[in-house]
């Protein structure tokens, strides 16, 4: 592919890349007398998109740590499913998953914010992020059974409105009324602690 080879030397992709690769496959049981054939497909999916998915992930993290995170992710998701695909579907279907992967991680931090930004500023500080961690699922764990679980599924799970609903067996009105009912509690929670 054009370019290719440029992008993977801008983003530092190299050899030393495929041996922190392997390591990866290491921590995922799949080498010597635990590799078996149903583990094969991902290797070999491993193999020859590791450092491609790496630099993706690279230029969409700014971070190789976040990167090498994203891109593990992918492949741990991807186990499952990989070996039913052909082999041109394999590279477009991992590098789907990781751009999904990394916009998951994207809401969940857009989440963490609106969160910050409910406290009021006189909690904020150094050193109060695990308080008002605590805070919220002190909160969260107080609401109703179907509440809570529309919030951790939709909020911690990142599950869309309909998912949530038909992993609780009712309709999307539901979950939107439960949801909203317990964010407006979490909001009532969190600032009369203060």
């Amino acid at each position: 592919m054009p370019g290719s080879g440029s992008l993977s030397t801008r983003q530092g992709c190299n050899d030393d890349n495929l041996r922190a690769g392997s390591g990866v496959l290491k921590r995922m049981g799949m080498t010597g007398e635990n590799l078996s054939s149903r583990n094969e497909p991902l290797r070999v999916a491993f193999e020859q998109h590791y450092i491609r998915m790496l630099g993706l992930a690279v230029l969409l993290t700014h971070s190789r740590e976040n990167a090498e995170d994203l891109v593990h992710d992918t492949f741990v998701s991807a186990a499952v499913r990989i070996g039913e695909l052909n082999d041109g579907e394999v590279g477009p279907y991992l590098r789907r998953s990781l751009v999904n992967h990394w916009k998951k991680s994207l809401r969940r931090k857009a989440v963490e914010r609106r969160f910050q930004a409910a406290i009021p500023h006189g909690r904020q500080g150094e050193g109060d992020d695990l308080d008002d961690r605590d805070l919220l699922w002190r909160a969260i764990r107080s609401l109703p059974g179907q509440q809570r679980a529309c919030v951790v599924l939709r909020y911690f799970e990142d599950l869309s409105e309909r998912d949530t609903a038909e992993v609780l067996g009712c309709s999307i009105g539901t979950v939107k009324s439960h949801t909203s009912r317990a964010i407006s509690r979490l909001r009532k929670e969190v600032h009369d602690d203060d």
